[in-house]
């Protein structure tokens, strides 16, 4: 099979994808959290905290009080994302489609994995990395 041909079904692939219930209940949730400006104000500020407490914690430990206050508003946030029955759609919506494309990707590479020298990437690793993700096997000490 040549080049062209895998292109097209990868395409296919993707139509596919593009077209199932988990993208169309992701759509619609997406379409119905764009009308509410609150609940995206509130995620824009949960994904920029949330990033902050990711940085803190390589700086300081997680029970140092500048990490404790930013989760404390991290959780405080989440709450009220809770309450706000879109927000929560959009949420499981997005975790259910990434899910798909994981699956779909992981699927590929375990398929292969017998025919070509495969190597996972750092968020489909081991799980032997910074904080159990991704893969830190092929470092060097």
């Amino acid at each position: 099979m040549n080049r062209d041909a895998l292109l097209k079904k990868a395409d296919a692939i993707a139509e596919m994808i593009g077209r199932s219930d988990v993208a169309l209940r992701f759509w619609q949730a997406r379409d119905k959290m764009a009308q509410h400006r609150r609940a995206q104000e509130l995620f824009e500020t949960l994904k920029l905290k949330t990033n902050h407490r990711i940085g803190l914690q390589e700086a300081y430990p997680a029970d140092h009080p500048r990490v404790q206050k930013l989760s404390s508003e991290i959780r405080e946030l989440e709450q009220t994302l809770y309450e706000i029955p879109v927000a929560m759609q959009y949420k499981e919506a997005q975790a259910e489609l990434n899910e798909l494309m994981q699956g779909v990707i992981h699927l590929l590479l375990g398929r292969l994995s017998d025919r070509l020298p495969v190597e996972l990437g750092p968020r489909l690793g081991c799980g032997h990395g910074p904080d159990g993700n991704g893969c830190n096997c092929g470092e060097r000490d």
